[in-house]
């Protein structure tokens, strides 16, 4: 997909394709549990559904997430993205059971 984001703050993609976006994340977090979080990146990414902003917000909690070594904080982090993504049709479920599947690793 070639569509450019323009997300600011912490986690900033300006002007950056998603492949670019996760492929960075990915080359950032090798681990098993990074595999799926950059599935659900890509996803939180290419939603038609959500809105820029909560785009944005997932995308800086999944990136959180992964960074992080703290089970709670993962579960936290993991447990918003899912409230984000709930609210958006085209990739609910499929982020949904990356979201659980991710953090029943870490609990």
């Amino acid at each position: 997909m070639t569509e450019n984001f323009n997300f600011h703050g912490p986690t900033t993609f300006v002007n950056k394709p998603v492949d670019t976006v996760v492929q960075n994340f990915q080359n950032n977090y090798a681990t098993a549990s990074g595999e799926q979080l950059a599935a659900l990146l890509r996803l939180v990414l290419t939603s038609a559904d959500l809105p820029e902003q909560d785009r944005e917000e997932a995308a800086r909690l999944v990136h959180e997430a992964a960074a992080s070594t703290a089970p709670a904080t993962v579960e936290s982090k993991l447990s918003k993205v899912g409230r984000i993504v709930a609210r958006a049709a085209d990739i609910a479920t499929p982020a949904a059971a990356i979201v659980t599947s991710v953090t029943s690793m870490f609990t």
